[in-house]
């Protein structure tokens, strides 16, 4: 005998306008709770120009037959990375744990590429710098305009204009957030 599952509707978190995101099929509700799911950012804001952002959403609740998420990351593609990353060019990377002004903890994962081979001293320049613009921005807002700015490429640009004083700045993203419990 067959046993017929249910679809139910998934949507996105609040911060997204809890547009609908995907069905899924289900013997029980309970067994939803908790799975992890990526939506493409250009399914939620048909925004072409940051194709490569991937959403991370995990499933807290269902009601009726409505599935209730929250966001806890971003990752880019690694295409992406590998694009930016080209010959006679440096790859800096930067890890760090930053606070929203709401108390959110985030894990923030930064690359950015120096147009040339250069000294450590000024990749690490560089790099703190990148580190106070970050921790500043994110005691400045909330944790959803952080995040918004983060997807959309606001913060990034602002690191590229201070980065720039310091050493001529290629591309610079901010690949990968985690949100910390």
């Amino acid at each position: 005998m067959a046993v017929k599952k249910e679809w139910y509707t998934i949507e996105a978190p609040d911060m997204f306008g809890n547009k609908v995101v995907g069905e899924t099929p289900s013997l029980d509700s309970k067994n939803l709770v908790n799975r992890v799911l990526e939506v493409n950012l250009m399914e939620i804001e048909n925004n072409y120009k940051r194709f490569f952002i991937k959403l991370k959403f995990k499933i807290n609740e269902v009601e009726d037959k409505k599935v209730k998420t929250k966001f806890i990351g971003h990752d880019s593609m690694s295409e992406r990375i590998y694009r930016m990353v080209q010959r006679n060019t440096r790859r800096v990377d930067v890890i760090q744990n930053v606070e929203t002004k709401d108390g959110r903890k985030l894990r923030v994962k930064t690359i950015f590429i120096l147009q040339r081979r250069v000294n450590t001293s000024i990749k690490a320049s560089a790099r703190k710098k990148v580190k106070e613009m970050i921790e500043k921005k994110a005691k400045e807002e909330n944790f959803e305009k952080f995040i918004k700015d983060i997807i959309f490429g606001n913060v990034q640009e602002g690191m590229r204009k201070e980065i720039s004083k310091i050493y001529p700045v290629g591309e610079i993203e901010i690949r990968k957030t985690e949100v910390i419990n």
